[in-house]
C-alpha cells in the first residue's frame, strides 16, 4: 500500500506544476488583479471538487472505457487549450476591457476542469493508484477528493499569487508575457500527444 506522503507528493507535484490551470490563473491575476484571479481559481476549485468526485464514484466504470474514451477526450481537451491560448496571445495588458480572455471567471475555471486532461487523469491516476486499491469506504473516498482539491486549489492560487506580484512586470511586458503563457498552453496542448 503506498503512504500518505506518496499520495502527497503525488498531489503537489501534479496540482504545482505549470498546466492549463495554473497558466490561466497566472495569466488572468496578471491581466486583472489577484481579486479577479481568485475568482478564476474558485471556479477551478468547484470544478475539481466536481471531478474528482466523478472519478471517485465512477473510476472503475472510467477504467473500462477509457481505452475508447481516450482520443476523443484528448482531442476536445487540445482544442480548448489552444482556444485559451489564442485567447491569452491576443489579449492585452489588463488596462483595457478586454474580451478575448474568455476564461476569466468562476464558470471558466469549473468547465476547464472537464475538458483538462491533466486534470481528469490527475483524477484517475489517484484513485486508481493511491485510493480505490487500497479503501471502499465513503469516508475515505470523501477525505481523498477533500485532500485532492484542496491541494490543487493551493496550487491555482500560488500561480494567481504570482501573477499578482509581478503584475507590473507582466503588464509593462505584456506582448511577451502573454506570448509566453500562450506558447506554453500549446505545448500544454502538444504535451497530450507525447
Amino acid at each position: 500500500m503506498p503512504s500518505i506522503a506518496a499520495f502527497l507528493s503525488f498531489a503537489c507535484i501534479m496540482s504545482f506544476t505549470p498546466g492549463p490551470n495554473n497558466i490561466m490563473a497566472l495569466s488572468s491575476a496578471s491581466a486583472y488583479g489577484l481579486r479577479k484571479g481568485l475568482r478564476f481559481c474558485f471556479g477551478v476549485l468547484l470544478g475539481v471538487l466536481g471531478l474528482m468526485t466523478a472519478c471517485a464514484l465512477f473510476g472503475a466504470v472510467l477504467f473500462q472505457f477509457l481505452p475508447d474514451v481516450e482520443p476523443t477526450m484528448r482531442a476536445v481537451g487540445a482544442a480548448y487549450i489552444l482556444w485559451m491560448a489564442f485567447g491569452v496571445w491576443r489579449s492585452g495588458s489588463g488596462n483595457e476591457d478586454s474580451r478575448l480572455v474568455p476564461v476569466n471567471g468562476v464558470v471558466s475555471g469549473m468547465l476547464l476542469q472537464f475538458v483538462n486532461p491533466k486534470g481528469i487523469l490527475y483524477g484517475i491516476t489517484a484513485f486508481s493508484s493511491f485510493v480505490l486499491p487500497y479503501y471502499d469506504s465513503f469516508m475515505a473516498l470523501a477525505v481523498s477528493i477533500g485532500v485532492l482539491s484542496a491541494v490543487a486549489y493551493a496550487g491555482t492560487c500560488f500561480w494567481a499569487l504570482f501573477g499578482a506580484v509581478f503584475r507590473r512586470f507582466l503588464q509593462n511586458h505584456h506582448t511577451a508575457a502573454n506570448a509566453s503563457m500562450a506558447l506554453l498552453l500549446v505545448w500544454c496542448a502538444a504535451s497530450l500527444y507525447t
